[in-house]
């Protein structure tokens, strides 16, 4: 098989490009930014440019169909918020390992999902969805959480908030209203072919930047978020990544809080050809429980300085020391100084362009709603 993985800007398009050529499987990988992390590594992956599909959707899907057409390309497996583009541009031409825009949009949008996972029997949050400030008034805020519908990284997440006079909710740029679930945050990654979830790992972020996303990872037994991710495999009947932000209740419960329907972190815990032969429809077992892994640059820029200002230095030096890096591997380190070279990238970019670092990651792949091309 000849393997396209999409979103080589993602430490886990790494991870999986390498279990699809530990199965034996010819694998290439693209994206619309340069990828030194990918392109560095010593296993020799081909990278392909793409056009940026949020701003030139039209040369994206001409191109990839190109590419998919010259590499006789078996499978395309998006990772990141380029899956929308993948799926539209594809419309059924080729394999993607990913569902139809429709449910990629019910799964992605924090209101719709909550319907979508109330209906398969998974009890969610209450979630109202906002599109006038006129409905900010009367909330009880201190019970609430608020969002956009579309939103990646907690970036605009509001946690009972007390003031809301910068949230501006309208029908082009709608919010929710989540009922605020106490408990402890937890995540799960799963693939699922045909509704069926072939492999899923629950884990818990040891370290993140802030609200963001985590560089630091364990595997933990949960299978009460498991259950979450069957019950709305089952009900789509998709195939694709399925991953959750999920709340840990008092009483065992594990309530989603909202749906990624792509790559995440958990991808990270794995080993060997186990993502590859999940992805093609072989049931896989879950890393073993209490596997650590780490981001490593992240860990070096982010983590370092931030234990050593709250005083948390030891609790830092025992997760790296019990902990792998999940970028650079043994025989490929030079992945990691890649993502360095990605990151400090990006943060340039933001500078110039007034946005975060984070943000600038998602500008040209995120997709909010709007109709793609």
């Amino acid at each position: 098989m000849t393997i396209l993985v999409t979103g080589a800007r993602a430490p886990v398009a790494l991870d999986i490009a390498r279990s699809f050529r530990a199965a034996g499987h010819d694998v290439h990988l693209a994206d619309s930014v340069a990828a030194y992390a990918a392109c560095w590594s010593r296993s020799g992956f081909p990278v392909h440019r793409l056009p940026p599909p949020r701003h030139q959707f039209g040369a994206f899907r001409e191109e990839l169909s190109a590419l998919v057409d010259r590499l006789g390309a078996t499978l395309v497996v998006p990772t990141c918020e380029e899956v929308f583009y993948v799926v539209a541009a594809a419309d059924g031409a080729y394999p993607v390992f990913a569902p139809p825009l429709a449910t990629l949009r019910a799964l992605h949008s924090k209101s719709a999902f909550v319907g979508l996972a109330r209906a398969a029997g998974v009890r969610v949050p209450d979630t109202q969805l906002l599109t006038d400030p006129a409905q900010l008034a009367g909330l009880d805020l201190g019970r609430l959480v608020l969002k956009p519908e579309f939103s990646r990284f907690a970036a605009a997440t509001l946690i009972r908030p007390r003031d809301v006079r910068r949230v501006k909710p309208s029908p082009d740029h709608r919010w929710v209203a989540q009922e605020y679930v106490a408990g402890e945050e937890v995540c799960l990654w799963s693939a699922v072919v045909s509704g069926v979830v072939t492999t899923a790992v629950v884990y818990r972020p040891t370290l993140r930047h802030g609200r963001s996303a985590a560089y630091a990872f364990e595997a933990i037994d949960c299978p009460a978020a498991v259950e979450v991710a069957r019950r709305i495999a089952a009900a789509t009947g998709m195939t694709g990544h399925l991953s959750f932000d999920l709340i840990l209740t008092a009483n065992g419960e594990a309530v989603p809080i909202e749906c990624n329907p792509r790559a995440v972190s958990g991808v990270h815990l794995y080993d060997g050809e186990t993502l590859a032969r999940a992805i093609i429809g072989e049931p896989q077992p879950a890393p073993p429980l209490g596997t650590r892994r780490h981001l490593s640059p992240a860990m070096a820029l982010l983590g370092a300085p931030t234990s050593l200002v709250t005083g948390r230095i030891a609790q830092f030096a025992r997760t790296w020391r019990e902990g792998t890096d999940a970028i650079g591997r043994p025989g490929d380190r030079w992945p990691a100084i890649g993502a360095i070279v990605d990151a400090a990238r990006f943060a340039a970019l933001g500078l110039t362009r007034h946005r975060s670092p984070t943000r600038q990651t998602t500008d040209d792949i995120e997709w909010n709603g709007e109709p793609i091309g």
